[in-house]
């Protein structure tokens, strides 16, 4: 049965493996199989240790699905029982899963290695160890290294053994263009653009401060207006500090809403000041009204004017 040992897409754990830095070389001289990638810790005890359950042959680097892979086929030992049990389990279809052992020797994360999603850096150059038969990997393609004392390094999230870093995600700035845009020429260093962005952001607070100087004396003017009461004084001062606008125009309204006093009745103004004539008479003559009063007279009480006027001229007016 052919495996796929190790392929190009991107791990759950975030990071790939370039396959033009796969080292081959030891491993088609050696090509171990393990399961789960258990090796004997030491000669004692040596019925008890887990040997390799067979070998790989056939190692090739071909497309599958269009994805660069390393595959081989799986040659059992069928002197070994346990081997044998494994095998077992792969021809029934129960176990379908390899996964390749590898030291690294090259990591990167260079933009020209990265990938969509990817969160570690890009092992650009390894060399394969072993590959055993496992039962489910560790990610999606069950790969799994060994540091350079030979152990198996542990890929799990909470482990301490980070061999492949997390990515330093910089932001890539174009700093000629920025310094383009601040007017200061293209060759700035980062000092004088610092610098640079320094001034503006001090220009930025000055004006800042005038700008809020300026509304404040137009809220002050405002509020001077006889339409601002001491009841509607401090709502129109709210809405001016945040919609000067629409401040303004509720005051405008109100200023257009508020009445003129009328101009008094003439026959009122005459009952009120009937007991203010001359000579004590108790009643006030023609010379005694003013102008616009004679004119408001004539609208609103002519009964009066022509009595008095013909009492002044000794004839009554034409009406």
């Amino acid at each position: 049965m052919r495996f796929v040992l190790l392929d190009e897409t991107l791990t759950d754990r975030g990071f790939w493996f370039s396959l033009d830095g796969v080292d081959l070389e030891l491993f088609i001289k050696n090509p171990v199989m393990y399961w789960m990638h258990i090796r004997p810790s030491s000669w004692e005890n040596k019925d008890e240790q887990w040997l390799p359950i067979g070998r790989w042959e056939d190692i090739k680097v071909e497309l599958i699905n269009g994805i660069k892979s390393i595959t081989a086929e799986a040659v059992f030992d069928e002197k070994d029982e346990f081997a044998m049990k494994i095998k077992d389990k792969v021809d029934g279809n129960f176990i379908r899963m390899a996964s390749a052992g590898l030291w690294p020797l090259t990591i990167s994360d260079e933009a020209k290695y990265l990938k969509s999603g990817q969160t570690r850096s890009t092992l650009v150059a390894c060399e394969m160890k072993e590959a055993s038969i496992v039962d489910i990997g560790a990610n999606r393609n069950a790969v799994r290294l060994y540091d350079e004392a030979r152990n198996l390094i542990n890929l799990s999230s909470g482990s301490g053994n980070e061999v492949i870093p997390l990515l330093n995600l910089k932001l890539e700035i174009n700093m000629k263009s920025i310094a383009l845009k601040l007017g200061i020429g293209e060759n700035a260093t980062e000092n004088e653009i610092l610098h640079a962005i320094g001034e503006l952001l001090s220009l930025r607070d000055s004006q800042n401060v005038k700008i809020e100087q300026l509304e404040g004396e137009k809220v002050a003017i405002l509020l001077k207006s006889p339409a601002v009461t001491d009841e509607n004084k401090a709502a129109i001062e709210k809405l001016a500090k945040t919609d000067f606008e629409l401040a303004t125009q509720t005051v405008k309204a109100l200023e257009a809403g508020k009445e003129k006093p009328k101009p008094e009745r003439i026959s009122d103004f005459m009952k009120k000041t009937a007991n203010l004539g001359t000579a004590g008479t108790g009643e006030k003559k023609w010379e005694d009204y003013s102008d616009e009063e004679k004119v408001l007279m004539r609208d609103e009480d002519t009964e009066s004017y022509v009595k008095l006027y013909a009492s002044y001229y000794g004839h009554e007016p034409k009406l």
